[in-house]
């Protein structure tokens, strides 16, 4: 995928292995995060590189996939954490405001005001909050609990509003929108939210490309079993 305009300019990235399967699946992943896959690696800032294949000459950054840590230069291990992934990518190489892979999703989402229980929809996820749509504005700051279902398993965490936008602020927008933060007790469900959240970035990519989650490809990621 490539776009015109600065932005497409500055993240653009590059895939080289030897599997033609797996470079299409990583692609589909890379640009469902909004970075560009550039097939001549002359145009890409970054090029992610079998350890092992001889690259053409290039002068910007090289990450290598191993199965082994290199003792220099810039590496992932290979089966890949997505997280890490993401981290290298958003801290290290372009830099922006998220820290966390998001993914969009639509499930019911209960939420406990006070002594109400409201209704929403969870439409984006992230490990450490999400957005979500409900019937009732919630403003900044309030505190609240949040119930909802994810691969068979429950969810409940105490949240905090980040912000909340009325209804009808952007077209097609029929009900308020408010972002939340976890602030769960412990870090177990951090954990399993992360879990889920690679997942279902992989199985996506996944089904976009036709590749069955079985192909020997999806081994050079690492692919959590279950919650």
């Amino acid at each position: 995928m490539l776009l015109g305009g600065k932005q497409a300019d500055l993240k653009q990235v590059a895939v080289v292995t030897r599997s033609r399967k797996f470079n299409r699946l990583l692609g589909n992943i890379l640009a469902d995060w909004k970075f560009f896959v550039v097939d001549n690696i002359k145009a890409a800032k970054v090029v992610f590189a079998e350890r092992g294949l001889e690259l053409p000459a290039y002068d910007g950054q090289v990450v290598w996939l191993t199965p082994l840590p290199l003792l220099e230069g810039s590496f992932l291990t290979v089966p890949i954490s997505l997280t890490q992934l993401y981290q290298l990518l958003e801290q290290d190489l372009f830099p922006t405001p998220r820290r966390y892979i998001r993914v969009a999703m639509e499930t019911v989402v209960d939420l406990r005001l006070e002594n109400d229980w409201l209704e929403g929809r969870l439409i984006s996820l992230s490990g450490r909050g999400g957005r979500i749509t409900c019937t009732h504005e919630i403003p900044r700051g309030k505190l609240l609990n949040l119930e909802l279902k994810l691969a068979g398993r429950i969810f409940r965490m105490p949240s905090e509003v980040l912000y909340c936008i009325p209804a009808g602020d952007s077209s097609g927008r029929l009900q308020p929108q408010i972002g939340v933060l976890f602030k769960p007790s412990n870090d177990q469900n951090f954990g399993l939210l992360q879990n889920f959240i690679e997942k279902t970035c992989i199985e996506s990519a996944c089904a976009r490309e036709n590749i069955p989650t079985t192909d020997p490809c999806v081994s050079w990621l690492d692919l959590p079993v279950n919650l």
